[in-house]
């Protein structure tokens, strides 16, 4: 567990802001480098995977597992752990402190001023796709790719699944659903990549691996 980057959620927390994270692991690289063509100079994104800050929460994570509050993320991923003999697939509520750990090497938060209607909007459509059990698309992660390298990501996603969203479609979707769309028509839903939610809106605030 990385505690530094605990706090950094934990202290730039808001429901319904939205993170960045860039990890280091082969899925995170895979993901960062089939985006260098969303980037200004051409080299690989900063980032892997988004998600929705939900609730602050109660719950017994503290010292000697005393009560405490921390952030509840939703977010569209998929772990295999072959070990437990356990799938998570799909849209999915999880603690933040899944994504503190060592192969993190960027994170970063956005808000989007969002009022408190609207906020109760997203959080209510990322709730309700958790319980419709929607599904994480591979197939569609190599729609999107094929898009970014013909720079055609207007154009739907030829492997787009009704029933399924990857994280950035995720996040995408529930900020429509509450009327806020932030990237409009020149990139299709299902086209939507973590480094453009980046380049959408400046950082609120900003974290990064000390060596």
């Amino acid at each position: 567990m990385n505690t530094d980057l605990l706090h950094f959620f934990t202290a730039n927390y808001g429901r319904a802001r939205v993170a960045l994270i860039g990890a280091s692991d082969w899925i995170g690289e895979a993901v960062r480098v089939g985006q260098k063509r969303l980037t200004p100079d051409g080299s690989p994104s900063l980032w892997s995977h988004t998600f929705i800050l939900g609730e602050m929460r109660p719950d017994h994570r503290g010292p000697g597992r005393t009560s405490s509050r921390s952030p509840y993320i939703f977010e569209s991923d998929l772990q295999i752990h072959p070990l437990r003999a356990q799938v998570r697939n799909g849209a999915q509520e999880n603690w933040i402190g899944k994504w503190c750990l060592d192969d993190i090497e960027h994170a970063a938060i956005l808000d989007f001023g969002l009022s408190e209607e609207e906020k109760d909007s997203v959080l209510g459509s990322a709730l309700q796709l958790c319980d419709e059990q929607f599904q994480y698309p591979l197939l569609e992660l190599v729609g999107t790719w094929l898009a970014i390298i013909t720079r055609r990501l207007w154009a739907p996603n030829p492997f787009d699944d009704s029933h399924a969203m990857y994280c950035s479609t995720f996040v995408r979707y529930c900020f429509r659903q509450a009327g806020r769309d932030f990237l409009g028509r020149k990139v299709s839903l299902s086209n939507t990549a973590p480094e453009h939610i980046a380049r959408n809106k400046p950082f609120l605030a900003e974290w990064h691996k000390r060596p």
